[in-house]
């Protein structure tokens, strides 16, 4: 062996492998070579292959799902462009919306403050300083995790010119028609006083009791008793022979707040083989209910309010 090998050779090689000493350096010759970057590429590279990043949550570290997905991009992508294609990887960072509040909520509750008690435009500005420490964190663990992606191409969803493309592409669909207001049934948290999206809520099952309730002729059963002051109707399946001669009737009930009316419609929203085969129907206060209501032009009478707390309508129960 050549003695001027022997001699730049480490005397004795660490038991572990340290990669802070060597992958930044690394990674900072990749990024600076520029090839990362598709206009780089010499020129023998023509056919374009495009990745855009999902972009992860700019409300904290990334976390092991992350790792997985930008491992396997980051082998599609060297892939293609070691085949000699015009590789784009565009990176991004979404500011998570729910999901940053959240997190930005606990954070003040550890400092003893509530977003509730902060100006608006304060609120805003501190969240987004919050949001941006957090992207600058996340973009850090992506390229430690070696993300031959484009850089200099980063988006970010609260970039100015990404927030008027979003305002003007609400503008186009409203012209087209596709877009309408109306009242709707949302998931809300009482928590944090915000709407949810169904990909941000969390569904358990779970065995509850039936509660028997009379409504004049009627024994129906319910999970959800609590409701009972924003009926608007009782609701049979059409084929139910049982009830056929009360639909269309309007019937006279005992209430916890007095004699009332009532209307039985048929609907086939009803499961005839589930507690009597007969349901309140409560349009604020159920998805299933709501949609029978908007068929059967019914009355949709709020009794919980926005704190999860009994509203006025609902007498001397009010605020439990």
């Amino acid at each position: 062996m050549d003695d001027t090998l022997i001699r730049a050779m480490p005397k004795e090689l660490p038991p572990q492998y340290q990669p802070q000493d060597h992958e930044g350096r690394i990674y900072q010759q990749w990024e600076s070579s520029g090839f990362f970057n598709p206009d780089k590429l010499p020129k023998r590279h023509k056919k374009p292959f495009t990745i855009i990043m999902p972009p992860p949550n700019a409300n904290g570290a990334l976390h092991i799902g992350h790792a997985l997905f930008v491992t396997l991009e980051d082998i599609i992508i060297r892939y293609q462009r070691m085949r000699g294609r015009k590789t784009l990887w565009l990176p991004g960072a979404d500011h998570a919306g729910f999901e940053t509040q959240v997190v930005f909520d606990k954070k003040l509750a550890k400092e003893g403050r509530s977003r509730f008690s902060i100006p608006r435009d304060a609120l805003y500005k501190e969240m987004l300083e919050f949001t941006i420490e957090n992207k600058q964190t996340m973009e850090n663990q992506l390229r430690r995790l070696g993300a031959s992606c484009d850089w200099s191409r980063e988006r970010f969803t609260l970039d100015p010119d990404m927030i008027e493309r979003a305002q003007k592409t609400f503008i186009q669909m409203h012209k087209d028609g596709l877009l309408y207001r109306g009242e709707r049934i949302v998931n809300w948290c009482v928590k944090h006083q915000t709407t949810l999206s169904d990909l941000e809520t969390q569904y358990e099952e779970r065995t509850d009791p039936l509660y028997y309730m009379k409504y004049g002729p009627f024994v129906l059963a319910t999970v959800r008793p609590e409701t009972k002051f924003g009926d608007t109707a009782i609701a049979v399946h059409p084929k139910d022979k049982r009830y056929q001669q009360y639909v269309g009737q309007e019937i006279e009930i005992e209430t916890l707040l007095g004699k009332n009316r009532i209307k039985v419609v048929a609907d086939t929203a009803v499961d005839m083989e589930f507690g009597t085969g007969v349901v309140k129907v409560t349009p604020a206060h159920d998805p299933v209910d709501f949609e029978i209501g908007k068929r059967h032009n019914l009355e949709v009478r709020q009794v919980i309010d926005r704190y999860g707390r009994m509203n006025e309508k609902t007498g001397q129960y009010v605020g439990l």
